[in-house]
């Protein structure tokens, strides 16, 4: 943990401590963590106080953002909303773990300072929990936005499945923003781990998961801003990182099972490895020629390489059959 959190405004709460507002504990607690002036926050907080379900305290944990100031006039006036500053050097699972551990609710939620929120989202999470009282988490689909909020691309959703499905790979695996999680599952496994620079929202799923199944609701909840400044940014160099991350990460919790003694986990991440490693083979492959197409050497020997270690039957296979689905792709079209 970095050196003691700083409050403005409003004093943050302990884990232990009741809540500034009537002296209990709110529903939901709102962690958001950021290092950076969004451009977006005060819209992202306009989708927080629209919320049909009001219980609820925001914390933003500030983690080296160049003019605090004006994140305090974002919140001036709301005591359900307050922050906190901590050392910049924090990754963002530690920013995230400082602001559980000064909150107060059984639930706890995690919003970017990117995003926007469905008006009847944590009601729908709320009334989801009551429902599963042993369910560790629940999650939503979600829409994607653009610069200016306008929605575009596909929608991510998502199907109920039993944790063993979420784990092997076979089910997809959540997106942070769209989890509200059980805060007594979330101290038991220990929050954020707190060395990993990207991708530890999805870890930490996996992780939840182990505990058992996550509760999915058919909805679109949250929507999910995608510009060129976040982690899911589609650059070249981006896509590359978050490939290595991926599998890294996977492989570590494949082996921690196997440190645990727990064999069906270790077979199940095992599993989930094997897919994830010929799905990327296969966009490997496809991309290589993407690359070379325009020249970029550098990419295409990164794809090339990957391919070639990782899933070397199905990255060949793929380079070989490119072109002749490319090929039919071209004379569907023409016969439109």
């Amino acid at each position: 943990m970095p050196a003691a959190a700083r409050s403005e405004g409003k004093t943050p709460m302990s884990a232990a401590s009741p809540s500034a507002s009537g002296g209990r504990s709110p529903s939901v607690s709102i962690v958001l963590a950021t290092n950076r002036d969004s451009p977006y926050l005060a819209e992202t907080l306009r989708s927080v106080r629209a919320q049909t379900m009001r219980d609820w305290e925001l914390l933003i944990v500030d983690n080296g953002i160049p003019h605090p100031q004006r994140v305090e006039q974002f919140i001036e006036g709301d005591d359900r909303m307050s922050k906190i500053t901590i050392e910049s050097s924090a990754t963002a699972g530690v920013a995230r773990n400082v602001g559980v551990s000064q909150t107060t609710a059984e639930l706890i939620t995690f919003l970017d300072d990117d995003d926007v929120w469905a008006p009847e989202r944590l009601e729908r999470h709320l009334r989801a929990h009551s429902e599963h009282p042993t369910s560790p988490a629940t999650f939503s689909g979600y829409w994607h936005i653009d610069n200016e909020g306008r929605p575009f691309g596909d929608d991510w959703r998502s199907r109920q499945t039993d944790s063993a499905a979420m784990l092997s790979g076979r089910a997809d695996t959540p997106l942070g923003p769209t989890l509200v999680i059980r805060r007594s599952d979330f101290v038991a496994i220990g929050g954020f781990s707190s060395e990993i620079p990207i991708l530890a929202d999805f870890e930490l799923a996996l992780r939840l998961a182990l505990r058992g199944d996550l509760v999915y609701l058919d909805s679109l909840l949250v929507g999910y801003r995608r510009h060129a400044n976040n982690m899911t940014s589609t650059a070249p160099s981006n896509a590359l990182l978050r490939r290595n991350a991926m599998e890294d990460m996977v492989d570590r919790q494949r082996w921690a099972a196997v440190g645990r003694g727990n064999v069906e986990a270790a077979g199940l991440f095992r599993e989930r490895l094997e897919r994830f490693r010929q799905n990327e083979a296969r966009l490997a492959g496809t991309a290589l020629f993407r690359f070379l197409k325009r020249r970029d050497y550098y990419h295409a020997w990164s794809e090339l390489a990957w391919g070639l270690s990782r899933a070397p039957v199905t990255f060949l296979i793929t380079v070989a059959t490119a072109p002749l689905v490319k090929t039919k792709a071209m004379l569907r079209r023409g016969r439109r």
